[in-house]
């Protein structure tokens, strides 16, 4: 719907998703959703957005969040849950994304916050981080998660040629970094060079026995395409 022109709301609108997963073998149920929200967007930008769910999950392999201390049994779940988003204006220099969600999750409840602030500093250069918190809660089995990302990443951009992105990530649940880089060069349209570092690392390798190694995945990767012209 697109308001009048003396609203303060650019449009806004229904939204409905629906998911529906099978097993291979007898093409039974593994997984369903069904979501039902309401989207909103102003005229200086502002977004957000509000949306129900409603769950149906058929796991017949443990279903393991943290090795030895969170896990779902196996078993037939329904359940109810709520997302909401809101965005300040990205054609500002800094803006701020925000995202929840709070219900059930199988047998247990959780509830989950993600901020993502951005700042275009100039032309060139764009700095960003993203905290992520979850609390996972089941009683009947006595087991809690409460697990904290924090991320950082950066964009340099010299010319419409040559981009260099890094990203930096801390998970306290497995006590793990990844790292990411890329580097992109785009001499013309149509070429694209792109070199990729890749990084896991566990910082605590002694949490589980044998010990983990130093380094969960390590990569490095070239990519170059070319479009011909026909």
């Amino acid at each position: 719907w697109l308001p009048e022109e003396k609203s303060k709301l650019y449009s806004h609108s229904p939204e409905f998703r629906f998911l529906y997963m099978g097993y291979i073998d007898d093409k039974s149920l593994m997984s369903l959703n069904c979501t039902l929200g309401w989207t909103l967007l102003t005229k200086n930008k502002w977004e957000a957005s509000a949306n129900f769910s409603a769950n149906s999950e058929n796991l017949r392999d443990t279903l393991v969040l943290i090795d030895d201390e969170v896990f779902v049994l196996p078993g037939n779940y329904n359940f109810l849950n709520f997302e909401g988003r809101v965005s300040t204006p990205d054609t500002k220099p800094f803006f701020i994304m925000l995202t929840t969600m709070a219900g059930n999750y199988f047998d247990g409840k959780r509830f989950t916050v993600n901020l993502q602030p951005t700042w275009n500093i100039s032309r060139h250069l764009e700095l960003g981080t993203i905290y992520n918190f979850a609390k996972l809660v089941f009683s009947e089995r006595d087991q809690n998660l409460n697990n904290h990302i924090l991320g950082i990443k950066a964009l340099f951009m010299l010319d419409t040629r040559l981009s260099i992105s890094t990203y930096i990530q801390y998970n306290t649940a497995v006590k793990g970094v990844l790292t990411n880089l890329r580097i992109r060069y785009n001499p013309k349209e149509g070429n694209d060079f792109y070199l990729v570092f890749n990084e896991g690392r566990n910082l605590n390798p002694d949490r589980e026995i044998p010990s983990l190694p130093v380094y969960s995945n390590r990569s490095l990767l070239l990519k170059y395409t070319y479009t011909f012209n026909l």
